[in-house]
């Protein structure tokens, strides 16, 4: 599943089609493993295969890697839910680098991303691919349903999903399990705990793809604007999150 990519950052067209393919293929095999978790064979592996892909994707050039990933997430045929999926992990990378988290908190963090909405992926895609508001029963839905696909509590849901799938980093399973949590953001990442500290990451990256991931009922923002809607149009430097997306 690791991609080969050709060196050097000269690229014409038939290499650029190449990379968009094999970004592509990788939100394809991401939606397989998300639309059906349960009648996935070993899961965690299927999991851990998806993060070495990403990081192979990324690791031939970072710019390159966001600029087709963004144009992959306007253009998505797999749905919402995997889109959304990939963009976060792919963020959450990269901001672990530049944030230099040890490589447990890292695999914690991405794997995190990858599925932190893994008990709503279905209502996901029905939503996004709207025009309308979701209706009073879809509100409904996401409030209080009766399944694991989508409740009120679809963090706690999503983490004893995984909890049945065999996953058994508690990091990962903490950081799904609370990925909404308010979470400081005018302290020092370093003097968080592990849980917060990733939480607070994800979160942040959780509402910024939101923003630029375009829905049928609305156009995506752009990077830029996304950004500023989370934060305004002043970083404050002491939440170094948002400073440094």
């Amino acid at each position: 599943m690791a991609a080969r990519l050709p060196p050097g950052n000269q690229r014409h067209d038939g290499e650029y089609e190449d990379l968009l393919s094999l970004w592509s293929d990788l939100e394809s095999a991401l939606a397989v493993v998300l639309s059906a978790p349960l009648r996935v064979q070993d899961f965690p592996a299927k999991v851990r295969q998806v993060d070495r892909w990403l990081q192979d994707l990324v690791a031939h050039d970072i710019d390159a890697a966001l600029y087709l990933m963004f144009q992959l997430a306007s253009t998505s045929s797999v749905g919402y839910g995997a889109s959304h999926a990939l963009v976060c992990g792919t963020l959450c990378h990269i901001m672990a680098q530049e944030l230099q988290l040890p490589p447990r908190e890292r695999d914690s963090l991405v794997r995190a991303a990858l599925t932190m909405n893994i008990a709503m992926t279905a209502l996901q895609d029905v939503l996004a691919g709207q025009r309308e508001k979701p209706t009073a029963a879809q509100q409904d839905a996401i409030r209080n349903h009766p399944q694991e696909e989508a409740t009120r509590n679809h963090p706690q849901e999503s983490q004893a999903l995984l909890e049945r799938l065999s996953i058994t980093d508690a990091l990962w399973l903490d950081v799904v399990g609370q990925h909404h949590a308010s979470i400081s953001d005018r302290v020092p990442l370093a003097s968080q705990e592990p849980h917060d500290r990733l939480t607070r990451i994800l979160g942040t990256i959780d509402r910024y793809a939101a923003m630029i991931s375009p829905r049928k009922s609305r156009a995506g923002r752009s990077a830029t604007d996304s950004v500023r809607a989370i934060v305004g149009h002043e970083v404050d430097q002491r939440d170094e999150v948002s400073y440094t997306l």
